[in-house]
């Protein structure tokens, strides 16, 4: 064997750890969304939960990190983490949850209309529930000049949530809500 064959076998050998540890970290880094979503955390607690419950139970972070990725209930070392440490992260509120979900449904919303352009589409909807996945006729124009105005939504007939928000008008295709605890919103 001569050295150009050691050579190429150290580098092999190299690109291959160098590999295993970016599959690794693109693991960690899904998990860490994952949980922060889950949990209503951000990324930084999410990823001192994925830590401290992998080294409560003596395993690997990217291990446990791919079990939550690959399962989509919480894992059971992460909810005794949790149980063993109930101070550790503050658990959003409903209202919270719901204009989170509202705004990440807006979002796609609008992403959607830029690819749609000026035509007319089928839109999400954008209540609350994070389970949703229901669609509703809109036009894109109409879309626009909805959620030009801060803290309005559009969700289907009988999905938005009174305790929160004001319904401010409704079609048998979808009505319009404003949620009262949108930031720098107006009450309508």
């Amino acid at each position: 064997m001569d050295g150009s064959q050691l050579d190429e076998g150290f580098w092999r050998g190299r690109a291959e750890e160098l590999q295993h540890a970016l599959d690794s970290r693109v693991v960690v880094e899904q998990a860490k969304g994952v949980l922060a979503e889950r949990l209503g955390l951000d990324v930084k607690a999410a990823f001192s939960v994925l830590r401290g419950a992998a080294r409560s139970e003596r395993i690997k972070v990217q291990d446990l990190a791919r079990t939550v990725v690959n399962n989509k209930d919480t894992p059971q070392t992460i909810i005794s983490f949790l149980a063993r440490n109930p101070d550790f992260f503050h658990v959003s509120s409903r209202d919270e949850r719901v204009i989170r979900t509202e705004e990440f449904f807006k979002r796609v919303n609008d992403t959607m209309r830029n690819e749609l352009g000026d035509g007319d589409g089928k839109f999400l909807c954008e209540c609350g529930n994070i389970a949703c996945t229901e669609k509703l006729a809109l036009t894109a124009e109409d879309l626009r000049l909805l959620h030009s105005i801060e803290g309005y939504f559009v969700v289907l007939p009988g999905h938005h949530i009174p305790e929160i928000e004001t319904l401010v008008r409704k079609n048998e295709h979808y009505a319009i809500v404003h949620n009262n605890n949108a930031p720098s919103s107006q009450a309508p």
